[in-house]
């Protein structure tokens, strides 16, 4: 296992593990840092925001999906302010738009005589941060996928029948956000999204509105890939993080907690671009 692993999905957004169930493995496994980065919600770091002890290092974090110019770009949002009005606000009308796009994308499905409805979806998971995952999984149940995969082919996915366009904050406004709540914004996964366009050219430009980090280590990340963000990140001097994006899923008979992520050195590097000694790091836990 890995010092860190900065990228981590609860069953807040489309994960399977709780909080407490990931606190607790991260510990089992001796992983001292840990950031919980649920899509676009923040309501799973109330729940572990008092579990930094001497054993492990809890970040609060964030995946912002954001819209730059026609692209989708993830933003992962570190050592934001939990009380931020402006950012739960924002949080709380994505919240409000994932739910009235599940509605839509159902009565899109209803229109195919494909019989579920609102209420077939966790009460939980409406009321968290609600996204496709759950509507392909009750395709499956009621038998009308044989698995999410399928599920998403056949309805989900852009050009699809079932297919809605969520609403995504522009770019800017997403490093707005995050900026003003405290936070240290670090582009996401950038491999694994923009494999058809030129990276440097995002990077230049969302260092411009204040972009702090590059996600170099993630598991869509191609040796050549690491290389790659790796040496951006170096020609822009931007710290260096990386995380499994666990969302509690079992490969090759395990979690993947832990199994990407960064070392020792990387992480002061990456805790130092928040707190100006360590000193400062101790007194928050």
């Amino acid at each position: 296992m890995l010092y860190s692993d900065l990228h981590i999905h609860s069953n807040y957004s489309d994960g399977k593990l709780s909080p407490e169930k990931i606190v607790d493995l991260s510990q089992f496994r001796n992983i001292k840092c840990i950031s919980i980065t649920d899509h676009d919600s923040i309501d799973s770091q109330y729940i572990v925001k008092n579990r930094n002890s001497a054993n492990i290092k809890i970040i609060p974090g964030l995946e912002l999906s954001s819209q730059y110019k026609g692209i989708e770009v993830h933003i992962l949002a570190y050592f934001i302010n939990l009380d931020d009005k402006a950012l739960k606000d924002r949080l709380s009308d994505v919240k409000q738009s994932r739910q009235e796009r599940a509605q839509k994308i159902i009565s899109k499905l209803n229109e195919l005589n494909i019989d579920i409805n609102i209420e077939d979806i966790d009460k939980e998971d409406y009321d968290r941060s609600i996204g496709r995952l759950h509507i392909a999984k009750i395709l499956v149940s009621k038998g009308f996928a044989e698995s999410t995969k399928e599920a998403f082919q056949r309805y989900l996915i852009k050009n699809r029948p079932a297919f809605v366009e969520r609403c995504k904050i522009d770019y800017k406004e997403a490093m707005k956000l995050i900026l003003n709540a405290k936070g240290v914004p670090v582009l996401a996964h950038p491999g694994e999204i923009y494999r058809n366009i030129e990276i440097e050219n995002i990077i230049k430009d969302l260092k411009s509105y204040g972009l702090k980090g590059i996600e170099v280590f993630h598991p869509a990340h191609s040796s050549r890939t690491v290389n790659n963000c790796y040496n951006l990140a170096k020609k822009y001097s931007l710290i260096i993080t990386g995380g499994s994006d666990c969302h509690g899923t079992i490969v090759n008979g395990d979690y993947t907690l832990g199994t990407i992520g960064i070392n020792e050195t990387l992480t002061y590097k990456f805790l130092k671009a928040k707190y100006k000694n360590f000193r400062d790091m101790e007194e928050t836990k």
